[in-house]
């Protein structure tokens, strides 16, 4: 197990669709994959996870699992146990380079130490212009992911190189990421929220980002990306999205301008009376007749009185004439 070396990510990784996907949709997945890759790279397994070691040296979930292998993050494993990290031998060491490397090394040390007063010309220890770590610095600890610097060793000579590697764009993603997804994954970005404060503190109507966020993926699904002349990258729909904020504020304005009438409020319509035995219109109904009725109660149950009251109540509700609805009650004591 090595215990000094590194796992490569990519600088953009935090800004690119799968990414983005695992922090949105999934962090604990995003976090198992990290791990993963670091397990990976401290135990030389060329991106191998197995069962054992996803459950219990990492905790994974079957969720979580699950999660990553459905969008393409893990494969599963040829040989049927576990998994295999997508695409991990395009960015780490292999297993045989990262030994072939450290034999090569343990070799020339050997040999410096059987000839301690006689230094190695330059030329003769390294035939082909390679410069490793351990020869600036014999003491630094050998990084499993650190590659072989050729020709040119100097700082600015790294940095030129690296420029050169790097992708042309800062936008650039990897090829496998569907458009309709893209366009799931974008989310209006700190700088449209910023763009659109600036228009409310000049004055401008608020516009409603959730909203216009909705419409915006909606017409882009519908018309394409192609349509609008917007390259397939989060950056290239966001300055599009500030556009759509300016216009937004613009028909707001155009629109409350050409409003001037005040609109008539509704007129205030009192709802009907709703009946019930101890309103007022039924006890004055049905009072000459209350001697007719027992008002003792049997526990919790309504007397006799109540009773009447609430059916001439309920018939009240439900348009019966007053006297027609007096005469059914006094019918029911009758029987």
């Amino acid at each position: 197990m090595s215990t000094t070396g590194y796992a490569r990510l990519r600088n953009d990784f935090w800004r690119s669709p799968k990414g983005m996907k695992l922090r949105k949709r999934n962090p604990a997945a995003g976090f198992l994959h990290l791990c993963a890759i670091s397990y990976a790279s401290d135990n030389l397994t060329d991106g191998h996870i197995s069962e054992d070691v996803a459950y219990y040296s990492l905790d994974a979930d079957d969720d979580q699992i699950a999660f990553l292998v459905d969008n393409g993050y893990w494969d599963k494993s040829a040989d049927g146990d576990g998994w295999t990290i997508h695409d991990y031998l395009e960015h780490q060491n292999s297993r045989d380079s990262i030994n072939e490397t450290r034999a090569k090394d343990r070799a020339r040390k050997a040999r410096k130490k059987g000839q301690p007063t006689t230094p190695t010309p330059e030329h003769e220890r390294n035939p082909d212009g390679i410069q490793t770590e351990s020869d600036v610095n014999p003491s630094t600890p050998f990084n499993q992911n650190t590659k072989h610097k050729t020709q040119n060793t100097s700082p600015s000579g790294e940095v030129e190189a690296a420029r050169a590697s790097a992708p042309t764009t800062a936008t650039e993603e990897k090829p496998g990421i569907d458009e309709n997804e893209l366009i799931d994954l974008w989310e209006p970005s700190p700088a449209c929220h910023g763009h659109a404060d600036e228009l409310t503190r000049a004055g401008r109507p608020h516009v409603d980002l959730d909203a216009l966020a909705t419409t915006f993926r909606n017409k882009l699904h519908a018309r394409g990306l192609a349509a609008y002349r917007l390259r397939p990258c989060l950056e290239s729909l966001d300055a599009e999205f500030r556009t759509w904020i300016s216009r937004e504020a613009d028909f707001i304005d155009e629109r409350t301008r050409h409003n001037h009438g005040t609109p008539t409020p509704p007129t205030h319509v009192t709802p009907p009376h709703e009946h019930t035995w101890t309103c007022e219109h039924v006890q004055n109904l049905i009072a000459p007749h209350e001697t007719e009725y027992d008002h003792e109660r049997d526990g919790f149950a309504p007397s006799a009185w109540m009773q009447a009251c609430s059916h001439l109540a309920d018939l009240l509700n439900q348009g019966a004439n007053p006297d027609v609805a007096l005469a059914n009650i006094l019918q029911e004591v009758a029987a």
